[in-house]
């Protein structure tokens, strides 16, 4: 192997460290150590955003030429480049990191940036990301291992997790629980009266009551199931059950597949369709799973560009070549700068067919199977170039090498998906499958999934209450869970009588913190993370990650997303409407400050009542949508900024941009 293309590695997880091809310790600190790191974990950087880190004291011009001779220098010092220099900077393709392994030491343990205040605060937020990110990972680990039944290994990750945060009352539960079961309950107790104490001197408290509980129910020699659930607020039965009920549509499902068309599934909301087109991916090697989102509607391309921003990511060494990156940078900013705008239909082919390739490649490199859910919030520009490339790709054909499944909610599609789902079922294309409520039998077997405390009549009373509908029952059985003992209950179910009431009874036990989190998140609507609602809220990026964790428990939340759509409609009809403007204008303002689409900006201050703050946002949106070839939308945007206009008294500037609308969207 020639030095050229050796590899190199990078360890960032306890004291930072390069080795060299021959595994030696190689000298690498200060400023080099920062641009290395910060391309570890970021992935990428422009040269002004890593300069400006860097010497943010220096004028920018200086600023990039100091990095420029870093670089320089660190190339002659090592023999070899080890970052990767063009529109943007990425550690070159020799370099490995052990961020992705099962590390557990602190990220860049003592390494101290103090005297430079910027850096500092960003090694300090992704010391804070990391163990979030530990903690959710390791904590899913420990428990799909105590749920095997393999306690030893279990108990091994949960010492992790205690070593991350040793303060952690769910983690002391879980240390407890599981030496008691592997036999050991006087260590099990030891570990009790340790954090107990820990938490007296170091926070001036008493465990929590379910801790004493537990701790009592060990001293008792109480049995314990070996596979409980130890979440930090919500007590939640299993909630991950075999799928039952779906024997026709899977049967439905096999025969589409084999013969190369695409499914689509349609049910209303909480019947299912998610569960059921991921179980079938599985049970045919997984794929990858694609979403439209709430708020994606009108914007031109924000589908798509979350799709390719996945593809790209999963496959980040796919043989594109450089007009094709450029035609995709219109949708995909961090890929440089887009070309020119789109100016006629030949051009938006041009831009069509780079999406042809980009996935073509994708395909070639072992993307065979993918789910596209929640069509219905799908932007039309997205769904119409969509059409465009698997049409390329050869849909509908038996030997083509991948296969789709698109899934949508009844009734809820715009009349141009629909008309485009009429063309293709009519043309053979793809194979539509309702998916409706469980019968009566199925909903008796899922119930008895659920370990519901017993009560004769249950599952016919569950069936009456929801109909059939897997959401709404998983929502009731949770409340009856908590409900306790149900013979006592005198024969009433304590269910209120929708889906909906369910899911806010649910969410009034959410703490303070988690609930407020929550709210964000329903307010942003889509492409949300853990650092954006905190930058939203103004709330510190660990307490976020904490009431991220207490969402994700309480199986409110999954990764970026809500557990349903449901869960997210609830929380906004919660709000009083002066509080849900008050949030609008708060995302309004921090996406404003990103490269957030200003369509998607723009709308924000318009649902916070500030349609002053919302004219020019809207105005710049319907130039992005002219920038695309999208006229529908850009008139749309233009209108929706004139009248912004016309409301807050400057009749003139919305007749200057009714003006330059008819005239096909002139520049600004």
């Amino acid at each position: 192997m020639s030095p050229s293309n050796a590899c190199w590695h990078l360890k960032v997880l306890g004291p930072p460290q390069l080795l060299g091809p021959d595994g030696q310790p190689q000298r690498c600190d200060g400023k080099l150590l920062a641009a290395l790191a910060f391309l570890a974990l970021e992935g990428q950087a422009t040269r002004t955003q890593l300069a400006g880190l860097l010497w943010p004291d220096t004028p920018e011009a200086g600023a990039r030429n100091n990095l420029v001779h870093l670089l320089r220098r660190s190339e002659a010092q090592w023999g070899t480049a080890l970052v990767q220099i063009g529109d943007v900077l990425r550690l070159a393709p020799i370099v490995t990191s052990d961020l992705h392994g099962e590390g557990a030491g602190e990220l860049l343990s003592g390494v101290d940036w103090s005297a430079q205040p910027e850096l500092q605060d960003w090694l300090l937020v992704q010391r804070e990301r990391l163990n979030a990110s530990r903690t959710a990972r390791w904590r899913a680990q420990a428990q799909t291992l105590m749920d095997a039944g393999q306690l030893e290994d279990a108990l091994s990750v949960t010492e992790r997790l205690y070593h991350l945060n040793p303060a952690s009352e769910d983690t002391l539960r879980r240390r407890m629980r599981l030496h008691y079961l592997l036999g050991r309950p006087a260590e099990a107790l030891a570990l009790y009266h340790e954090g107990a104490e820990r938490l007296r001197t170091e926070f001036r408290t008493a465990p929590l009551p379910e801790t004493q509980a537990l701790a009592r129910d060990i001293e008792r020699g109480t049995a314990l199931p070996p596979a409980a659930h130890t979440g930090t607020t919500t007590k939640a039965p299993l909630m991950n059950p075999t799928l039952v009920g779906r024997e026709e549509q899977w049967a439905r499902m096999e025969a589409a597949w084999a013969a190369g068309r695409g499914i689509v599934l349609s049910g209303p909301p909480g019947v299912g369709k998610t569960r059921l087109a991921l179980d079938f991916l599985d049970a045919h090697g997984g794929g990858m799973r694609f979403q439209g989102r709430l708020g994606d509607a009108g914007l031109p391309y924000a589908t798509h560009a979350r799709t390719y921003r996945q593809v790209l990511e999963a496959y980040p060494h796919l043989n594109l070549d450089g007009a094709h990156l450029q035609e995709l940078a219109r949708i995909l900013p961090h890929l440089g700068a887009p070309p020119a705008p789109i100016r006629d239909e030949n051009e938006k082919f041009q831009f069509w067919q780079a999406k042809v390739q980009a996935l073509q490649a994708a395909i070639a490199q072992g993307l065979r199977h993918m789910v596209f859910d929640d069509v219905q919030y799908m932007d039309d520009a997205s769904i119409e170039a969509g059409g465009f490339v698997f049409a390329h790709l050869g849909w509908g054909d038996p030997a083509a090498p991948y296969r789709t499944i698109h899934i949508f909610r009844q009734g809820e599609l715009s009349p141009f998906q629909q008309g485009l789902l009429d063309a293709m079922t009519a043309a053979g294309l793809v194979d539509l499958i309702e998916v409706g409520p469980l019968d009566e039998a199925a909903t008796a077997q899922l119930v008895g999934q659920l370990q519901l405390p017993h009560r004769s009549g249950l599952a016919a009373d569950l069936a009456r209450y929801t109909g059939g509908n897997p959401l709404l029952l998983l929502e009731a059985a949770r409340s009856l869970r908590e409900a306790g003992d149900l013979p006592r209950l005198g024969g009433a179910l304590p269910l209120p009588e929708s889906a909906a009431q369910v899911t806010a009874s649910r969410l009034a036990r959410l703490s303070p913190a988690a609930l407020q989190v929550a709210r964000a998140a329903a307010v942003l609507g889509s492409d949300f993370d853990l650092e954006l609602v905190a930058q939203v809220l103004g709330m510190p990026l660990l307490e976020t990650a904490g009431a991220w964790e207490e969402l994700e428990a309480a199986q409110v939340m999954r990764g970026s997303q809500f557990e349903h759509d449901l869960v997210a409609e609830v929380l906004l009809s919660s709000l009083s409407g002066a509080v849900r403007r008050l949030l609008h204008r708060t995302v309004a303002r921090t996406l404003a400050s990103g490269t957030a689409a200003p369509g998607r900006v723009a709308r924000h201050w318009e649902a916070g009542g500030d349609a002053r703050e919302a004219a020019p946002w809207f105005e710049r949106a319907a130039q992005d949508a002219w920038s695309t070839y999208r006229t529908a939308e850009a008139l749309a945007y233009g209108e929706a900024a004139a009248t912004a206009y016309e409301a807050t008294g400057q009749p003139e500037l919305a007749g200057a941009v009714r003006q330059r609308m008819a005239g096909g969207g002139t520049p600004m």
